[in-house]
């Protein structure tokens, strides 16, 4: 069977893997017996998760001259499918799982008919750890260009795994032992003399001084996936946070930016919300292609869908990107959020003049090439994600227009901070998983 070849950033270095083959089922009522044929010395473990529709099992699997097997039990019907898809274990700590096959109980055992592969798990993360092998924390007070008014950290209090989801949560600087409140005002933040790193420099993202501007009053979460993936399907299970004034995001960003900076190369945001009450805040989901030859020329308008209704803090929803050559779909729960046909492609879409600058590129160009998953909390800003002058049920305490957002965020603290509570401003993340 043909197999690509997958890059896997690990511990900062490049390794390369093979994408795992499919699994082959053997059934011969009641025993199973499940087959991963591959060799590769640097395969630590492989896990088995089969079964039929209606159950799932787990089972171990033992090593063998040709690769991996695992011999069961399975009681069925004649009128049953048998499903499987492996988990492969790397030294390195990397997981990937092979695509998912089927075999119809009644097809005979030697039949190339018996087992057709139905989808392909390129990526899947469960998190009953946080990995980092699969994912790298943002350390900067960057923010995009919203001038929002937290500093991601890599501290495991706002990046965290506990009960088999990842948290994504806000804290507040303060509580940190290391800061108090006259550090937020004339104390200097230098992320590589306090972590070691820097991820994005952009507006003074890694050295900030009080003096100048009050410093981030609020640490949180953010991660991007290591694996990247195009033209596929994107899922995430999460909850996400409540609280005044944070800014959840499950979105994606391309990988080398092939077209140029943003918006050229595209963003997709596949979900984004508010943690205030009510429709304004956690009672609406948002999704969102960014796409334009220019900042002034952003077609985002042309292409932004909402879900409405009830509160989704308050348990798990699933967010999902369907992404196709000739399509771009969103959905929560199945329920379709956005719908974009490429036609005859963004540049004909946006009534753009001039130069094609996606002419060189797929049919689906900006969004023909490889994105990594970003998760994470954001804080405020001034950007107009929160717009002034609109009834939030509580008191805003900063203008977008203000010279000092963070200062008057912070010092209306008494306003918001009793509807921080505890995990509940997390973004609480069940699973994530990109398939063909």
């Amino acid at each position: 069977m043909f197999k690509f070849i997958l890059l896997a950033f690990v511990g900062g270095i490049c390794a390369t893997y093979a994408q795992p083959s499919d699994v082959s089922i053997l059934y011969i009522s009641p025993y199973v017996q499940l087959n991963f044929n591959d060799a590769d010395r640097d395969i630590v473990n492989v896990t088995f998760h089969y079964g039929l529709w209606q159950t799932s099992r787990i089972g171990s699997g033992s090593p063998t001259a040709t690769g991996w097997e695992f011999r069961g039990q399975l009681q069925s019907t004649i009128d049953d499918v048998i499903f499987c898809y492996a988990e492969i274990h790397y030294s390195s700590g990397l997981t990937i799982n092979t695509p998912q096959a089927t075999r119809a109980v009644g097809a005979p055992a030697s039949s190339p008919l018996g087992a057709r592969r139905i989808r392909s798990v390129l990526f899947r993360d469960d998190f009953n750890s946080y990995n980092k092998n699969n994912w790298s924390p943002e350390i900067s007070m960057f923010g995009g260009y919203n001038w929002e008014f937290q500093v991601y950290t890599p501290e495991s209090k706002n990046i965290y795994s506990s009960n088999g989801n990842l948290y994504l949560r806000p804290t507040l600087t303060v509580d940190d032992s290391r800061w108090d409140e006259n550090f937020l005002h004339s104390g200097k933040m230098d992320l590589n003399q306090i972590w070691g790193s820097c991820t994005n420099d952009g507006n003074n993202g890694c050295v900030r001084e009080g003096q100048y501007g009050l410093l981030p009053p609020v640490m949180s979460g953010k991660v991007s996936s290591k694996p990247t993936v195009r033209l596929s399907t994107v899922e995430v299970r999460a909850r996400i946070p409540r609280g005044d004034w944070l800014w959840p995001a499950i979105w994606m960003m391309p990988k080398s930016s092939v077209y140029g900076a943003w918006p050229r190369s595209g963003e997709i945001d596949i979900m984004e919300s508010r943690g205030n009450a009510g429709d304004v805040g956690v009672g609406t989901v948002t999704t969102t292609l960014h796409w334009g030859p220019s900042q002034d020329q952003n077609k985002f308008m042309m292409t932004h869908g909402e879900r409405h209704g009830g509160d989704y803090s308050t348990g798990f929803h699933t967010y999902r990107l369907d992404w196709t050559q000739d399509h771009i779909r969103t959905y929560v729960d199945n329920q379709e959020i956005l719908n974009v046909d490429v036609g005859s492609g963004f540049w004909a879409k946006g009534g753009f003049s001039g130069g094609n600058i996606w002419s060189g590129g797929g049919k689906a160009a900006p969004f023909d090439q490889d994105y990594f998953l970003m998760l994470n909390v954001a804080v405020g800003g001034t950007s107009g994600f929160f717009p002034d002058n609109i009834n939030y049920g509580t008191n805003k305490p900063w203008s977008n227009s203000s010279p000092d957002g963070p200062r008057d965020f912070w010092n209306g603290r008494n306003s918001w901070l009793p509807s921080w509570q505890g995990d509940k401003t997390a973004l609480e993340v069940d699973y994530v998983e990109f398939r063909n």
